[in-house]
C-alpha cells in the first residue's frame, strides 16, 4: 500500500536464491563512442524481480541486446553491472540470423499474432521454429550455468516456452515455473499452429504455469485436453491441476500481474507533476481530455478507437469544442513494414478527422509519436478526464492500472476493452466496451466524459483499491509462494489410471485435428 515505505516483494526472506529467465536482461547495452554503456531496463517485470533478487540473491538470464557480430566489448560492463546489482547477470548470445528467426520470426510473426487472435497475420515458417528451438536451448544452457541441477527457475513469456523442457533434458531437478504475460488463445485459434502439440508439451514440462486470467487457464486446459498432451485432474475457476505425459502433476493458475501502485501514485502527487499538469492544461486549453497511451501495434485497436471517437463527435455534437483526444503512440518495431503501414494509416485517419471537425480555435485530436519521461507520463494520466484503453486483445494492459494509480484526485473515468485482461479485475469500476462495436464504443466515450463527479469518484476509488492491494510485488510474492510449495505428499505423480487420460483427444474437434 502507498505510504507504508515498504515494498512487499522485498520481504520474502523465506525463499532461497532465484533464477529469473526472460528474453531481455534488466539492463540494456548501448554503444557509445566506440565503447558500451549499461543502461537500466524498464517495465513491470524489472520492477517486480529486482527487489526479490537483491534480497534473495540469484541470477537473471537474458539477452543483452547485442548479437555475436557486434563483438564482445560489452561483456566487462555487463559483469560490473551484475556486481553492483548484487545478483548475477548471465547473458545469452546469438547471431543475427538466430535473432531474426527466434525473435522477429517465430516469436513475433507467429506466437504474438496468433495468441492475440490474428492468425491471418502469422508467417508459419518451419525454419523460424527451428531457430526458436535453438535459441531456447541456448537459454537453457545459460540457465544451467547459473542454477546447476537444483533451485527454482522462473521463466517468463512467449519467447521462452521451451526452456523448461530443455532444462529437464539437461538434468535440472529443481522446480520450474513459467508465466505467460500475453493471453492464451482459444482452442479453435490455437489449432491453427502447426507446432501446437510441441508447445503444449513444452509448457507441461513446468511444475507451475501462470496466466493472467481464468479465461487463459480455461483455454490452456482445453487445448491440452483437445490435443491429447495433458489430462485434467481438477479445474475450478482460475486454478487447474493437470497430468503430463510422463505422469508429473502440473499446476496452472491465474495470477493477474500488477504494477508499482505506490511509485506511480506518489509521483503523480508530487509538486513536479502538479506543475507539469498545469502547464499541459494551458497548452491544451480548457477542454476535458481523453487520453490514449499505446505502443504502436495492431493489437491495440488504435484505428478502431479513432473511428469510435469520430462517431462520438457525430452522435453527440454538443461535445465538439468541449473535449480533446490526446493519443501518445510509443514507437515499436519501426523496421517492420507492417508497423510502418499502421503508422501511415493512423496518420491518415487523424488527419481526416481533424480536417472534418476542426474549427479556428479547436482541434479534436492531438497525438505524439514518441516516448515520454515518467513525470510527463504521470502528468498526462492526472490531466485526463477519461482514459481510453481499448485493445482488441491484451493479456493484462498495465496502462489501465497506471492511469488509476495516478488518479490521486479520484476524478477520472476508465473506458476499458472487455478483451483486456484488466477487465476481469476492474470491470465493475470501468466502462467496459467491445472495441469492435463502433456505436457502443462511441456512446461509452460520451457517457464516461459526462459522468457525474460523485459516480466517477466512487468507481475510481474502487479501482484504485483493487490495484493497490494487488500490486506487482504482491503478484510476484503470490506466484513464487505457489511455485515453491510443490505437490502435496503423494501428489507429485499421477496414478496409472490418471496417466491413461493423456493422449485421448476430447471433442468436439474437426476431423483434421
Amino acid at each position: 500500500m502507498a505510504g507504508n515505505g515498504k515494498r512487499p516483494g522485498a520481504s520474502m526472506t523465506a525463499l532461497g536464491p532465484l533464477t529469473v529467465v526472460s528474453n531481455r536482461l534488466p539492463v540494456v547495452m548501448r554503444p557509445r563512442g566506440g565503447s558500451w554503456k549499461v543502461e537500466p531496463g524498464a517495465g513491470g517485470l524489472v520492477a517486480a524481480m529486482q527487489p526479490i533478487l537483491e534480497r534473495q540473491g540469484g541470477c537473471w538470464v537474458g539477452w543483452p541486446g547485442v548479437v555475436e557480430e557486434d563483438g564482445r566489448g560489452w561483456a566487462e560492463g555487463l559483469q560490473r553491472a551484475g556486481e553492483r546489482a548484487g545478483y548475477a547477470l548471465e547473458p545469452v548470445t546469438m547471431n543475427r540470423a538466430q535473432y531474426k528467426g527466434y525473435y522477429e520470426g517465430f516469436s513475433n510473426s507467429v506466437i504474438w499474432p496468433l495468441f492475440h487472435g490474428f492468425a491471418d497475420r502469422c508467417s508459419f515458417e518451419a525454419s523460424d521454429f527451428e531457430q526458436y528451438r535453438s535459441v531456447n536451448q541456448r537459454f537453457a544452457e545459460a540457465t544451467m550455468r547459473c542454477v546447476g541441477g537444483e533451485g527454482l527457475v522462473w521463466v517468463h513469456d512467449y519467447q521462452l516456452f521451451e526452456v523448461g523442457q530443455r532444462l529437464r533434458e539437461l538434468g535440472h531437478k529443481g522446480r520450474l515455473a513459467h508465466f505467460l504475460h500475453i493471453s492464451f488463445p482459444g482452442m479453435e485459434n490455437y489449432a491453427k499452429l502447426p507446432w501446437r502439440r510441441e508447445l503444449l508439451r513444452a509448457l507441461l514440462a513446468y511444475d507451475l504455469v501462470g496466466f493472467q486470467t481464468a479465461r487463459d487457464v480455461r483455454n490452456f486446459v482445453r487445448c491440452a485436453e483437445t490435443f491429447g498432451v495433458g489430462g485434467v485432474l481438477r479445474h475450478e475457476g482460475g486454478q487447474a491441476l493437470l497430468v503430463a505425459e510422463d505422469g508429473r502433476r502440473v499446476e496452472a493458475g491465474a495470477f493477474p500481474i500488477g504494477m508499482d501502485f505506490e511509485a506511480f501514485s506518489e509521483r503523480a502527487a508530487s509538486a513536479e507533476v502538479e506543475e507539469r499538469v498545469r502547464a499541459l492544461q494551458d497548452e491544451i486549453g480548457a477542454y476535458r481530455m481523453f487520453l490514449g497511451i499505446d505502443r504502436l501495434d495492431y493489437t491495440k485497436g488504435l484505428i478502431h478507437r479513432l473511428r469510435a471517437f469520430e462517431l462520438m463527435l457525430e452522435r453527440h455534437p454538443h461535445l465538439r469544442e468541449q473535449v480533446v483526444f490526446f493519443q501518445l503512440v510509443v514507437p515499436s518495431r519501426e523496421n517492420v513494414s507492417e508497423y510502418r503501414s499502421l503508422k501511415r494509416e493512423f496518420d491518415r485517419v487523424v488527419g481526416r478527422i481533424n480536417g472534418r471537425f476542426s474549427t479556428s480555435g479547436w482541434q479534436p485530436i492531438r497525438y505524439l509519436y514518441n516516448r515520454v519521461n515518467p513525470v510527463e507520463l504521470a502528468a498526462l494520466y492526472r490531466l485526463a478526464v477519461v482514459a481510453l484503453v481499448t485493445p482488441l486483445r491484451d493479456g493484462m494492459n498495465l496502462v489501465a492500472k497506471e492511469y488509476c494509480a495516478c488518479q490521486v484526485d479520484e476524478n477520472g473515468a476508465l473506458v476499458l476493452s472487455e478483451f483486456a485482461g484488466a477487465a476481469a479485475q476492474l470491470g465493475e469500476g470501468a466502462v467496459l466496451v467491445n472495441p469492435y462495436d463502433r456505436v457502443a464504443s462511441a456512446d461509452a466515450m460520451a457517457r464516461a466524459v459526462q459522468m457525474d463527479e460523485a459516480r466517477r469518484r466512487t468507481r475510481m476509488r474502487a479501482m484504485r483499491r483493487i490495484i493497490a492491494t494487488s500490486d506487482v510485488y504482491r503478484w510476484a510474492e503470490r506466484f513464487l509462494e505457489r511455485a515453491t510449495e510443490g505437490p502435496q505428499p503423494g501428489e507429485g505423480f499421477a496414478t496409472p489410471a490418471q496417466i491413461s487420460v493423456v493422449g485421448q483427444q476430447v471433442g468436439p474437434i474437426s476431423p483434421q485435428l
